[in-house]
């Protein structure tokens, strides 16, 4: 369903998704990219909140991880949970940016941040197409934000509360979250392929 001013729905699933990252991680030189990717898929977060994030941000101890969050007027930080799988990929990128002096953990400082965002997407924007095909058949080609609506997706089909979602995306308004998912779109296909024989 595609609705004039919408956009395409991205048909990827968890374990496609999956197996894009650990493509992506082969490669030593792409390590920080796959890390970014997860980080974004797994947290649900945008590109800045990622490429801000710092030392300080990570409590290895509590296992906690702490977002400052993007397109909001006032200071607001997100703290949520650090799996151990995380906790060590983010352990191991540190140690390959010991330079940063300004303790971020993917650019060395402040200034780098958009270069590396950029970097990000043209990443993407010349690979992922050819690594999805080659896993999957699909013809998509991604980009760094669809990591963020794939993941609020993924977790209203596996049955999570949609306030709960909103919690997470800190959306103002229900709605918001329905219309950023893409939820209608989800339901109304669904409905379609329930129906069918």
């Amino acid at each position: 369903m595609q609705i004039r001013g919408t956009i395409f729905m991205i048909n990827l699933n968890k374990e496609e998704i999956s197996l894009f990252l650990h493509k992506v991680k082969e490669d030593p030189k792409h390590f920080n990219k796959y890390l970014f990717y997860k980080l974004q898929y797994f947290y649900g977060r945008r590109s800045q909140e990622i490429a801000t994030l710092k030392t300080m941000d990570i409590d290895f101890d509590k296992k906690e991880i702490t977002f400052d969050l993007a397109k909001k007027k006032q200071d607001i930080k997100l703290t949520l949970i650090l799996p151990d799988d995380i906790a060590k990929d983010i352990k191991q990128e540190i140690e390959n940016n010991s330079k940063s002096s300004e303790g971020y953990i993917f650019v060395d400082s402040e200034a780098k941040i958009d270069g590396f965002k950029r970097n990000m997407r043209t990443y993407l924007e010349r690979n992922s197409n050819k690594i999805i095909k080659q896993l999957t058949g699909k013809d998509i080609t991604l980009a760094t934000h669809d990591f963020r609506r794939l993941r609020g997706q993924h977790l209203y089909l596996t049955g999570n509360d949609l306030e709960i979602i909103q919690s997470l995306y800190t959306h103002q308004s229900l709605d918001q979250t329905i219309e950023y998912l893409q939820i209608k779109e989800i339901e109304v296909n669904k409905m379609l392929l329930n129906d069918i024989g």
